[in-house]
């Protein structure tokens, strides 16, 4: 009764293995993402498609009990995601823990993950780096993670998607400082490029193609890179300047937040103290 996570092509469908494909072609049944995306991979390898069953963030928790049940009743069960590898940054991480608390097997094919070809190329060394998944998307848990790396003294590789690309630029730019990063666009697939340069140009950047999936891979932290805390004179200036700039106190308390340790609380407080101090 093991539990099979079966890592799938996150792009050229070449990149699955004859060992994946054995389990797929025996499987009874598929705990999957999307089932027609599952059922086009099937497709494409002449393999009679099993009972899927669909497994995502969305019905995550109603499913795992009923997929534990199969797992109990002495049935394999394979798990697979979209792309890549399951638990990486994917639902199937719970029924993981779920199942190890059950005394039941679990087994990890090798095989095709975005994490892995991307600390490769990024140039930055890889005999030390931590991987981040995606950042909260809570504002304040955002910020304090996005502090954390500020001073992490290796790599690191952050997952995102397209439309939050821009923003997390400016954000990492905004709290750590300038330094080298690594844009890894389409891994596998026909567009894959590598998109290397320095936060502060990409932060600002026009050119670059925000469609696909991306790894972002950060260059080890470094003195040279850290943004001296700002004094209140400093603040001050930045808040008059914003002020000029026609934007309105919570704009500027959640760019002063945004910009050094201090909460939206403090930075709204201290716009506000300053507002009463001009004539």
């Amino acid at each position: 009764m093991p539990l099979y996570l079966v890592p799938v092509p996150i792009g050229n469908l070449g990149d699955i293995t004859l060992r994946a494909l054995e389990l797929l072609k025996k499987a009874e049944l598929i705990a999957c993402e999307d089932t027609r995306k599952t059922a086009f991979l099937l497709k494409q390898y002449d393999i009679k498609a099993p009972k899927l069953l669909s497994f995502h963030k969305f019905n995550e928790s109603q499913r795992e009990e009923k997929l534990i049940s199969w797992l109990k009743s002495g049935k394999d069960l394979i798990v697979v995601s979209d792309a890549g590898s399951p638990a990486i940054s994917d639902p199937s991480e719970s029924l993981v823990q779920e199942a190890i608390k059950q005394g039941i097997l679990v087994f990890a094919l090798p095989g095709a993950s975005a994490l892995i070809p991307s600390i490769s190329v990024a140039g930055f060394g890889t005999q030390q780096f931590q991987f981040i998944g995606f950042l909260p998307t809570q504002a304040k848990k955002r910020r304090e993670k996005i502090s954390e790396l500020a001073g992490y003294g290796f790599p690191s590789v952050i997952y995102e998607a397209p439309h939050r690309m821009r923003k997390l630029l400016r954000e990492l730019f905004q709290t750590m400082g300038d330094r080298r990063i690594c844009l890894c666009r389409e891994i596998s697939k026909l567009y894959e490029e590598q998109i290397r340069g320095s936060l502060s140009e990409l932060a600002e950047s026009e050119e670059l193609t925000l469609k696909g999936e991306f790894v972002v891979v950060l260059d080890a932290a470094h003195e040279t890179n850290a943004i001296p805390a700002p004094d209140k004179m400093s603040l001050s200036r930045q808040i008059s300047e914003l002020r000029k700039a026609g934007k309105g106190t919570r704009e500027i308390a959640e760019a002063l937040a945004m910009q050094t340790d201090m909460s939206r609380k403090e930075a709204y407080s201290l716009v506000l103290e300053q507002s009463k101090k001009k004539p």
